[in-house]
């Protein structure tokens, strides 16, 4: 179980926040706190819980119940609300509304520094909590019906002044009402402090709203005398001197120049026999308002707060500030704390999202409308960058760089795209090329050598085969015929051997055409018989430049 002693300022109790601790009576202590709502919402609180010396009293604890039950049905500015009841670590919490004020209490011991408090600021106090009380007093059930409620605590201890001059009547812890499971259960046991219980308290009798106006009195008393009226040297003797039957010094014995209307007011408040006081809280608030002529102004909340600052502003600006304080430290808190989660979610948050890494990925995760702009920016990197890119370190691998040069010094976001190793390839290539220009320049000079020697071993052929005009006298020309589409040749036309051509121009009967291409015919337009039906070459147009003879292609280069 968390005791009281064992909060610090930081934590938290459901939805609130401890910021600083505020005050600590006999049963409970009172934080100031803050509440945490939706959208960055929050207001100052004040919590109250209960001491660990009486946190597992039962009868404690219901007392605190019965004060948030009955407390926040309560509703009026001279009493503090009641907002919310929680538990939590076996803690039972109360969340009030935050009073920035001072117990009257600490007003009366400072005022008392400087001649005490003036008298219309005292009744203006005392009326402001008569209409607290008789709005507690008068509390009633779901049914309608009176609660009997009795606060049974009425002191300067319980009664708050704000800097603004508001006045609440605060504690309810002790309070009786109908039907109250621990006011029943612990009757006869006196409640209160002894300073300001009424006879019928103190001797244990049935008590109604009554005694808390005799209380009441007591303090008016007290506020406008600068004494106590029963006041003894001990508890003990102060109950005496209240149950005793002797007369109480009436307040002009200290003061002559003390108000007659209001001596009589506070007289009849702190009779004895309940019979002959005030009834009821808003009668005694009546009797307050005519205690001074028509003529004198009346005192305002706004004088009650003048009041109060000059008497005690500086303590109620060093809470301020300590409370301050204290939200700025709880929101730096809650800064680290989520800068903390951040960086604790930041692993999860890498291994969900894919970042790009500056290794190149493989040529099958590209996509193909990718693919060809990778490539492309590469051989433009490679060839712009050539001259210096082996003087830079390439990049470490699983780097998460994000910004990468690209060619037009701009920085892209795009994946890094790690230039191709293509030194290698490089050398490879260009030896392959050279190696297939040599070869075809080496094709080409000795095709050009051959053409070179075919026409003259063809000339050559050809002269020691050929038969002259001579020779073979006038000879009928022979019928051209057509060439072999099978046999083609680099000029288009049929394709001999020397030996095939030697041997057929022997069996022609007829002389051969000066150049070569063809047989010629007999005049009258008949072709001229000839010997054996073997074909003969085709003719062919004559060549310009050459001697006339046109030399059969060669087919084969012989390499």
């Amino acid at each position: 179980m968390q005791t009281l002693g064992e909060i610090q300022p930081g934590q938290t109790l459901g939805r609130y926040e401890f910021l600083v601790p505020i005050a600590q009576g006999g049963m409970a202590a009172v934080w100031a706190a803050r509440l945490h709502g939706t959208r960055g919402f929050s207001k100052t609180v004040a919590i109250k819980t209960m001491l660990p010396t009486i946190s597992d009293d039962p009868m404690f604890e219901q007392m605190f119940l019965d004060e948030a039950t009955i407390a926040s049905n309560i509703r009026h500015p001279n009493v503090v609300q009641i907002q919310d009841l929680g538990e939590q670590n076996d803690i039972l919490y109360l969340v009030m509304e935050w009073v920035d004020g001072e117990p009257l209490s600490a007003i009366r011991r400072a005022a008392a520094k400087e001649g005490g408090i003036p008298r219309n600021i005292a009744v203006r106090i005392v009326a402001d909590a008569c209409s607290g009380l008789h709005a507690a007093h008068e509390l009633k059930d779901e049914h309608g019906e009176p609660l009997g409620l009795v606060h049974r605590d009425i002191s300067p201890q319980n009664i708050l002044l704000t800097y603004d001059g508001q006045v609440k009547i605060v504690d309810f812890g002790v309070a009786k009402a109908a039907g109250r499971s621990a006011a029943e259960t612990n009757a006869g046991q006196i409640k209160g402090k002894p300073p300001y219980m009424s006879p019928e308290q103190a001797l244990g009798e049935e008590i109604d709203r009554r005694t808390d106006l005799f209380a009441l009195g007591i303090i008016l008393y007290q506020l406008t005398t600068g004494k106590h009226p029963f006041r003894g040297e001990s508890d003990v003797i102060t109950l005496q001197n209240i149950v005793s039957d002797r007369p109480i010094v009436a307040p002009r014995a200290f003061d002559k120049d003390y108000p007659r209307p209001l001596e009589t007011v506070v007289m009849k408040a702190l009779a004895r026999d309940p019979a002959e006081r005030y009834q009821t809280a808003a009668e005694f608030e009546a009797a307050l308002d005519r205690v001074f002529p028509p003529n004198m102004p009346r005192v305002r909340a706004d004088d009650v707060g003048k009041f109060v600052t000059v008497l005690l502003g500086e303590r109620g600006e060093k809470r301020r500030e300590a409370l301050r304080d204290a939200i700025k430290q709880a929101d730096e808190r809650a800064l680290n704390n989520q800068e903390r989660l951040q960086m604790r979610s930041m692993p999860d948050l890498m291994s969900q999202v894919s970042l790009p890494r500056v290794s190149r990925p493989s040529q099958d995760s590209i996509p193909p409308s990718q693919g060809t702009l990778v490539d492309t920016m590469t051989v433009q990197l490679s060839t712009q960058s050539q001259s210096h890119t082996s003087s830079l370190p390439p990049p470490p691998s699983g780097d998460y760089g994000l910004a990468h040069g690209t060619p037009y010094g701009t920085e892209t976001f795009a994946p890094a795209v790690k230039p191709k190793k293509s030194g290698a390839g490089l050398v490879i290539g260009v030896l392959f090329g050279l190696a297939v220009l040599g070869g075809g320049a080496a094709f080409a000079v000795m095709k050009l050598q051959q053409k070179a020697e075919a026409p003259q071993t063809a000339v050559a052929n050809t002269a020691e085969t050929a038969p002259t005009t001579a020779e073979t006298g006038n000879a009928p020309e022979a019928e051209a015929v057509a060439p072999d589409p099978a046999a083609p040749s680099d000029d288009g036309g049929a394709t001999l051997s020397p030996d095939e051509l030697a041997k057929e121009t022997k069996q022609v009967n007829g002389a051969v055409a000066p150049h070569g291409g063809g047989v010629p015919k007999p005049k009258g337009g008949t072709p001229a018989p000839t010997a054996s039906a073997a074909p003969t070459a085709t003719a062919k147009p004559k060549p310009k430049g050459d001697n006339g003879f046109v030399p059969p292609p060669v087919t084969d280069p012989g390499f």
